[in-house]
């Protein structure tokens, strides 16, 4: 039988694509998806999430305890909008018992990436740095994201490079360097729930943001007091 499954995706919404839920099917591989909810426009998604998911489950006939997974767009991206979005999917799984499951962010861009070569995914760029996840030609990940700088692009053998307008001068110099193609991220809940099928399943209230980097409030912290430990 098929699962019926909420998918989340908010986690750059300034960087490209529509904030928003989708809802779905889920067998085996196969996805079918029921309906696409934005979030609609405001700056706090705490006022936006919830009611676009009521939105959604009500067209649809469903009620939130019918889900049987909940599949969560967990960046790096907006702080705020991670928070938010992870809490909401912990709190939904505890209700209704749904299985919970997050995705990197970086894998919902990769979707919509059509490059017929290695690729890479640059999200929470900073400075000269961002955390960056590589994908082979099928946009399947090669493992986990990590920080790089513009030094870190040419050892990778990239053929193309997902990044928004926060990508810094120095690795956009660095890509025109190597005849990399830099293109605009796209963010959708339908990509989000598609990848529902290989998402990792985490066990309920122990779903967190992926940052990508610590917080600037802990670097500060650091520099303060370089013998904290912290």
């Amino acid at each position: 039988m098929a699962d019926l499954t909420l998918a989340i995706e908010s986690s750059n919404p300034s960087s490209g694509g529509e904030p928003g839920v989708a809802l779905g099917l889920v067998e085996a591989d196969e996805v079918t998806l029921l309906d696409t909810e934005p979030l609609g426009e405001g700056e706090r998604h705490d006022d936006l999430l919830m009611p676009a998911i009521q939105r959604l489950m009500a067209r649809a006939g469903r009620e939130p305890f019918q889900l049987d997974r909940i599949v969560c767009s967990i960046g790096p991206g907006g702080y705020t909008g991670l928070r938010i979005a992870t809490s909401a999917a912990n709190m939904m799984a505890l209700v209704s018992g749904a299985k919970l499951f997050g995705v990197p962010s970086a894998w919902v861009a990769a979707i919509s990436v059509e490059a017929n070569c290695p690729f890479g995914v640059a999200l929470a760029s900073k400075g000269e740095s961002c955390f960056l996840t590589t994908f082979d030609a099928s946009g399947t990940p090669q493992g986990p994201g990590k920080l790089a700088r513009p030094t870190d692009i040419e050892k990778l053998g990239l053929g193309v490079l997902v990044g928004d307008q926060f990508l810094s001068k120095a690795i956009r110099a660095e890509t025109d360097r190597l005849g990399l193609r830099v293109i605009p991220p796209e963010f959708s809940a339908k990509a989000c729930l598609s990848l529902a099928p290989r998402a990792p399943e985490v066990r309920v209230g122990e779903l967190v943001p992926l940052y990508g980097r610590e917080a600037e409030a802990v670097t500060k912290w650091r520099q303060l007091h370089p013998d904290s430990g912290v």
